[in-house]
């Protein structure tokens, strides 16, 4: 038991020293639904700094797992994070595929139950909201929002 509360009490120094570190070595993602990703990321960068102390306290002979938890959580938030903007950039597409539809059918004299440019627009808006910059001072160049 005395040795369960020691590890305990070591982990919670432990988490003391490192978390304030990594907080302030974190970048925010650059759209809000990148979040999810950079959540997943921030995880395994945590394990990847605590497995070295958790493999000793423990006593488990896993040293290979160090990198591996690097890389996954380096793979998570970086091209993993990239199909957020290719989801952005299929939806941005569709609307303007629906906006020229609108305006071939407006222009071919018939029309439809509802208007396809609201449409276009609502694709476009989803579009918008999945590449908004989540800090007040982003960089890029792609910008769906009208």
């Amino acid at each position: 038991m005395k040795k369960l509360i020691s590890i305990g009490v070591a982990l919670a120094l432990l988490t003391m020293v490192v978390v304030p570190g990594a907080v302030a070595a974190y970048t925010p993602p650059d759209t809000f639904a990148k979040v999810p990703f950079a959540i997943i990321q921030s995880g395994f960068e945590l394990l990847e700094n605590l497995w070295p102390d958790l493999e000793t306290g423990l006593g488990i002979g896993m040293p290979w797992l160090e990198p591996v938890l690097g890389e996954v959580g380096a793979w998570a938030g970086g091209p993993l994070s990239w199909t957020v903007d290719m989801l952005a950039w299929g939806v941005s597409l569709a609307g303007d595929v629906i906006e020229a539809a609108d305006a071939l059918v407006t222009g071919m004299g018939m029309s439809l139950p509802f208007p396809l440019g609201d449409v276009a627009l609502l694709f476009d808006t989803v579009a918008c909201g999945l590449t908004t910059c989540f800090v007040s001072n982003c960089t890029g160049t792609f910008d769906p929002c009208p």
